[in-house]
């Protein structure tokens, strides 16, 4: 399935005037192309990058809710280049930023063209924290709102190494919440998870559940997010002992290869709405 979609159907829609004026082939000078499957793919040195999307589910009826993106890279040779390697090669603060918000917007185009139906969560890099001196989320938004594509089906997800520093990460989740994201965090132990819950009340916190979490900690922490108005969502749910002791607990949304497989390409995002077998899905 290519993505000529509904996106794509409206003249009047400003997403599909500006696919329309996308190269077909990799151009010097553009950031961003077309291959032949319709996909957007952006140019950093000499990789290009796209898009991959992973399904967050009910753990009861593993219907998705949301998808996460992240980067796929390819070469002249075939053979891209690990996310956090492609990253490592922005060795100032400007290359950083830009790489980071091509990404986001790779993935925003990728997933609206294709019609994705449900909220989408996209990663900021550790790095760009601090690079950014203030107004977190003002020039991404500003990209999408050109494109026509709606902010509030945006979740931001910050890196977990700001919950190291409480004043950066308020000043951090404050600034998107202004610019009209939602937010997600991510908790690797209880006492950080009740923390983050209490100080920056994010939208969605994830648990990390390769760590260890007693059936009392995740009963407390699923009581604590109700009163809060807070949703909980398993992180990296690897076995069916750790859906089964989400679910023991209240906490009815998780992501990882137990639950929703592996990621998918954009064409392949609307069979991942339907992940009665993730094991047997075709990835990205």
């Amino acid at each position: 399935m290519t993505l000529s979609t509904q996106a794509l159907s409206s003249s009047a829609s400003p997403l599909a005037t500006y696919l329309d004026t996308l190269p077909r082939v990799p151009v010097p000078g553009r950031e961003l192309w077309r291959d032949a499957r319709g996909q957007v793919q952006g140019q950093y040195f000499n990789c290009s990058l796209t898009s991959a999307f992973e399904p967050l589910v009910t753990l009861a009826a593993r219907e998705v809710v949301a998808h996460e993106g992240s980067i796929r890279t390819y070469a002249e040779d075939g053979v891209g280049l690990a996310a956090w390697k492609l990253f490592a090669m922005a060795a100032d603060d400007a290359s950083l930023v830009s790489l980071d918000r091509l990404s986001r917007l790779v993935h925003a185009i990728n997933y609206f063209a294709a019609d994705g139906s449900h909220q989408l969560v996209l990663n900021v890099h550790n790095r760009l924290l601090a690079a950014v001196a203030d107004d977190h989320g003002a020039a991404f938004r500003r990209a999408l709102e050109s494109l026509g594509l709606p902010i509030d089906r945006f979740v931001i997800q910050v890196p977990a190494s700001a919950n190291d520093d409480l004043p950066l990460l308020l000043h951090v989740v404050g600034n998107y919440r202004r610019n009209g994201f939602k937010v997600s965090l991510q908790a690797s132990d209880p006492a950080e998870a009740g923390a983050l819950m209490a100080h920056a009340l994010p939208d969605w916190l994830k648990l990390d559940m390769r760590r260890t979490w007693t059936d009392r900690q995740l009963a407390g922490l699923r009581a604590s997010a109700d009163t809060a108005g807070v949703t909980l969502i398993g992180r990296r749910v690897q076995d069916d002992v750790a859906v089964a002791r989400l679910q023991d607990a209240g906490i009815a949304l998780g992501q990882g290869v137990a639950v929703a497989g592996e990621p998918v390409s954009a064409r392949h995002l609307h069979a991942s709405d339907h992940p009665s077998n993730p094991a047997q899905r075709e990835p990205a």
